[in-house]
């Protein structure tokens, strides 16, 4: 394993570098930073690197002198700088004074650095030493320390029958001691990874581990962990003569680098909770716990802050008459955008004031008036599953995977205003009314058998030219239609109410169970049964944060 070493005034840049691959799965291990020459030379002397990494442009002691003095004391260190666009002046000279190779540090790419890198190190390749064995052990601690704080957190007796194997464990942290816990969640997760332009979720999560480890490490007794799918906390010991006003402006500082961090190298959005002050190690599952809660309720905040505990009660929810759906129906049916408009646009000034409410009761109340807005349009022949908002959502997606009231609120006008762009143009997809007679009939007598030719009457056509119109609207059959709607219903159902199977069966028209459930893990992937549970976990999950 080559030690590695990075050396740059600018910490940003530090950080992504490290976190730029999973550096042991090619041979590497970044052993320390630091942030400028002088700190360098120290650290060089303790930790021995095999490649340094660094700037040219440092204050007091800059990388030109750094290389020099190493070329004489450690010249089998091999160092690569990290340059910017304008700076080929003084990478030549770099070169010259005997620097491997360059990169540009702003837009290098994992594989490009990499490659230069091994190029610098294939002079020679010696067996492991006994200080890399013993860096590997440390580093397989670090999984077993992450693993048991995991399982302190979402097990109800592990801690209880574990206490005395955790106290033994060599933690920087003392549990003894004041501490706290800082929780970190990704927002808009689902948004994002359905976009796409996402990375590994395996590489994403050890990365930002490496980042909270390295920003929190340097001031502070800590220890990191993950606890959900993309959820950290970092345990930070309050020293005995540190003030909280000190302590939170330090927690602040370090948090808000990190928020900048996640922007600028994975164009991903964090918030934060702090705990209250905890003692004992049997406190950290109560710390996580206040955190779920404060970070459930930055549903009435903003991206990027860091939230503090605090224990409120919960508001019964009482919606105005002046919002009820039935206003909205009738808006919708008066083709009133104008109206339409204002009235989401209560609903949302209206709610935005409720930060007592259950977020999920709020997003249930939305998700009323979309399937109010749906049904109508879909009466005048719109469907407005179709229309999707600047990140690829429909209505229906946007109330249920943004993070912040606000997002959905931008959102659900944006979308409205498509809405009213399409009817008046009368442009884009607009059903037929006779197909959308049928969607309506379909949707209202599932429970019922289904005949092509029972709806082509209903819609005053002849059965073949029935199916001929409805296959061009749609872009599917009219029976695959009926199958689609009834599986939709069929995962509502699983997932809204108690029923069983076969009542589920009955109620989507489907006389037989088991052809039922195979039809359903044909459509799904899971069986009904797999699947309810599965949404039920998802839920219990989410109840958490």
């Amino acid at each position: 394993m080559k030690r590695v070493m990075i050396v740059d005034d600018e910490v940003l840049v530090r950080l992504g570098i490290q976190s730029l691959i999973r550096w042991e799965n090619y041979g590497y291990q970044i052993v320390c930073d630091a942030s400028d020459g002088e700190e360098a030379l120290q650290k060089i002397r303790q930790y021995q690197p095999d490649i340094v990494l660094t700037d040219l442009k440092m204050s007091p002691m800059d990388g030109f002198e750094l290389i020099s003095e190493c070329r004489e004391k450690y010249p089998n260190i091999q160092f690569i700088v990290l340059s910017s666009y304008n700076d080929f002046d003084n990478v030549r000279t770099a070169m010259k004074i005997g620097a491997f190779d360059y990169v540009f540090k702003l837009t290098v790419k994992p594989e490009e650095l990499l490659k230069i890198m091994n190029e610098a190190t294939s002079h020679g390749k010696g067996a492991e030493t006994a200080q890399e064995v013993s860096t590997l052990s440390e580093r397989n601690l670090e999984v077993i320390k992450r693993g048991l704080f995991k399982r302190i957190i979402n097990s109800e007796t592990f801690l209880n029958k574990n206490l005395e194997e955790m106290i033994k464990l060599p933690l920087t942290i003392s549990f003894d001691q004041p501490f706290y816990v800082l929780s970190v969640t990704i927002d808009d997760f689902d948004v994002v990874r359905k976009k796409g332009d996402f990375m590994d979720l395996e590489l994403l999560i050890f990365t930002m581990d490496n980042i909270l480890g390295e920003l929190f490490g340097r001031h502070h007794r800590y220890e990191v962990f993950q606890y959900g799918e993309y959820d950290f906390a970092v345990a930070v010991n309050r020293e005995e003569k540190q003030n909280y006003e000190t302590f939170f402006t330090e927690m602040e500082k370090e948090f808000g680098i990190f928020v900048n961090c996640s922007r600028q190298y994975y164009g991903l959005e964090v918030s934060g909770a702090l705990s209250r002050e905890c003692q004992g190690i049997q406190e950290l599952k109560t710390a996580i716990t206040q955190n779920r809660e404060t970070l459930k309720m930055r549903f009435f905040s903003e991206s990027g802050k860091l939230h503090l505990y605090e224990a409120c009660s919960r508001e019964t929810v009482v919606l105005p008459s002046e919002y009820d759906n039935s206003a909205l129906e009738s808006l919708t049916a008066e083709h009133d955008f104008y109206g339409i408009r204002k009235f989401m646009e209560g609903l949302f000034g209206f709610l935005k004031e409720k930060n007592r409410w259950e977020p999920e009761e709020i997003r249930y109340l939305l998700r009323k008036s979309y399937g109010t807005l749906s049904a109508a349009f879909a009466r005048r022949r719109v469907d407005i599953d179709m229309f999707l908002d600047k990140n690829g959502l429909n209505m229906e997606a946007s109330i249920s995977d943004y993070t912040y009231l606000e997002k959905i609120r931008q959102s659900v006008l944006e979308l409205v205003e498509l809405y009213k762009k399409e009817y008046e143009s009368n442009s884009g997809r607009i059903l037929r009314k006779e197909v959308a007679e049928a969607k309506s009939f379909v949707r209202k007598h599932m429970k019922e058998e289904l005949q092509v030719a029972d709806i082509a009457a209903l819609v005053n056509m002849s059965g073949s030219y029935f199916s001929h119109i409805f296959k061009k609207e749609e872009g599917i059959s009219f029976l695959e239609y009926v199958y689609r709607v009834r599986m939709e219903h069929a995962r509502y159902l699983l997932e809204s109410s108690d029923l069983k199977v076969n009542e589920i069966a009955d109620e989507v028209g489907i006389v037989n169970p088991n052809y039922f459930s195979t039809q359903f893990k044909k459509s799904v992937g899971q069986s009904p049964l797999e699947y309810r549970q599965a949404q039920l976990n998802k839920t219990e999950e989410n109840s958490r944060i």
